[in-house]
């Protein structure tokens, strides 16, 4: 019940009191020739943030939150998504400039999620990845409840994040806890920019 778009899209945000997602895009930092790929893309709320870029593809094993960002967004030409798993072939297809997981690693095992991080490191072009997941926090109770019911299996803490990205290919550049929107403070992200190693 909870993948359902309209529960994802307009129940989700009222009991977290609000989700605003620029923290996530505004460190993307994208431009009008970026490649961008969003892995987990669910019903392409990217979209309602990200203004200029050359090419956006979103990837989602969801069938009905594909069909539903088809529906939404399907007639742009510089947009397409695909109902799969991004694999190696995608990354050395596509040559993303700039990747957003929203929601993703927690979704994910330490070995599977090292395995994704290091797979776009591939890419020859690849400027940045930023990511975003519910994170466990200390003292932060409602939080902490409200991540252990999400979907996803694999809530860390901060430490347990960044220390995923230090076994990977890529550099963190910056992690940043962050509230769900500017009023609603009974949810906290963690944000990750992310960079290749030496750029």
């Amino acid at each position: 019940m909870l993948g359902h778009p309209f529960v994802y899209n307009y129940i989700r945000p009222r009991v977290v009191g609000g989700i605003d997602m620029s923290p996530v895009y505004e460190r993307l930092g994208v431009d009008a020739g970026s490649t961008v790929v969003d892995i987990g893309c669910g019903t392409g709320d990217a979209l309602n943030y990200l203004r200029v870029f050359g090419r956006y593809v979103g990837f989602d094993v969801g069938a009905i939150a594909i069909r539903h960002a088809r529906e939404r967004h399907g007639s742009r030409v510089d947009v397409r998504f695909e109902h799969k798993r991004l694999d190696p072939d995608d990354v050395a297809r596509l040559a993303p400039t700039h990747v957003v997981m929203a929601g993703l690693l927690h979704h994910l095992s330490d070995h599977d999620a090292l395995a994704l991080l290091r797979m776009l490191r591939a890419s020859p072009r690849l400027r940045r990845v930023v990511t975003q997941d519910i994170v466990f926090i200390p003292g932060e109770r409602l939080n902490n409840v409200l991540a252990v019911l999400d979907r996803g299996r694999f809530c860390r803490g901060r430490e347990e994040y960044e220390r995923l990205v230090t076994r990977s290919d890529l550099a963190l550049v910056e992690s940043a806890i962050v509230p769900s929107s500017p009023k609603g403070r009974r949810v906290k992200y963690l944000v990750m920019t992310l960079e290749p190693r030496g750029t």
